[in-house]
């Protein structure tokens, strides 16, 4: 079969347009030249409940939107003739499943590619996302939960961040003068610029917890533990400089052994 030329997007879901956190539920292909055009989204929402949790989320309308999604397209396959068409097709996209930018690739058998691109964007990526965060989480606890460390450090706090007008869980916390808010957060796999929009989420959240007392807790601080996945210099240097600049301190999982350390010699037992 000829190859021609096609172009792939993934469709994620953005529940707040404004964080731009995402997460992959799908992917879309469009091949003009062999008139192609057509996605294919998950089944479940295992992603996104990984991503944002279980609870808050209309499941109804985010399977409405995916199905939706499939259908548009299929409808549209026709009417949209270039590259240009999809484009313009994808920035009127104004709900809170979003596709990405279309890049470029050679297709031979457009079905057959979809699937495969399905296969490695999505499904293996959403398999091996799980597995390491699953490992780096306990990993973590390993170090917070012994049997020093419970006299120690409180688990699963729940704090209102102002400045999002809602309430996130963190899973530990202890007090030293303020209580600090331990979040793990990963940084690996992705570009700088990538490393920097997630950095910039936790630093807003940061200051503002830093900047507004909690009417339990007291005045507040912001721990990120983050997983790099290597050491790459430039990428850790940047998230701790935006990270410090928004009072939020960084420990990547090498430096792990100082939290504890911090805990051990500056935390409070808990009552």
């Amino acid at each position: 079969m000829k190859p021609a030329k096609g172009y792939y997007s993934l469709i994620q879901y953005c529940p707040d347009l404004s964080r731009l956190e995402a997460a992959n539920i799908g992917v879309l292909l469009f091949c003009p030249e062999k008139l192609f055009l057509q996605a294919k989204t998950v089944r479940n929402n295992k992603r996104i409940q990984k991503f944002f949790g279980r609870k808050g989320h209309d499941w109804d309308r985010i399977d409405s939107f995916k199905l939706g999604l499939e259908e548009r397209l299929v409808a549209e396959n026709g009417e949209i003739k270039t590259l240009e068409d999809l484009e313009r097709f994808i920035a009127l996209r104004a709900n809170e499943v979003q596709i990405t930018p279309p890049r470029s690739m050679r297709v031979e058998d457009p079905k057959r590619e979809l699937v495969n691109l399905f296969e490695e964007l999505v499904e293996r990526q959403q398999l091996k996302g799980i597995d390491e965060e699953v490992s780096f989480r306990k990993f973590l606890a390993g170090k917070l939960t012994t049997p020093a460390m419970r006299k120690k450090v409180r688990t699963d706090v729940h704090v209102r961040v102002s400045v999002l007008e809602r309430e996130i869980a963190v899973p530990y916390g202890f007090q030293n003068g303020r209580f600090n808010l331990i979040q793990p957060a990963r940084f690996r796999g992705g570009s700088l610029p990538d490393v920097e929009t997630t950095a910039c989420k936790y630093a807003i959240e940061g200051r503002s917890l830093f900047e507004n007392r909690d009417s339990k807790l007291g005045y507040l601080k912001l721990i990120v533990v983050g997983e790099f996945g290597g050491r790459d210099g430039a990428k850790q240097a940047s998230v701790k400089r935006i990270l410090k600049d928004n009072k939020v301190d960084l420990y990547t999982e090498t430096e792990l052994d100082q939290l504890v350390d911090e805990i051990e010699t500056t935390g409070k037992n808990l009552t």
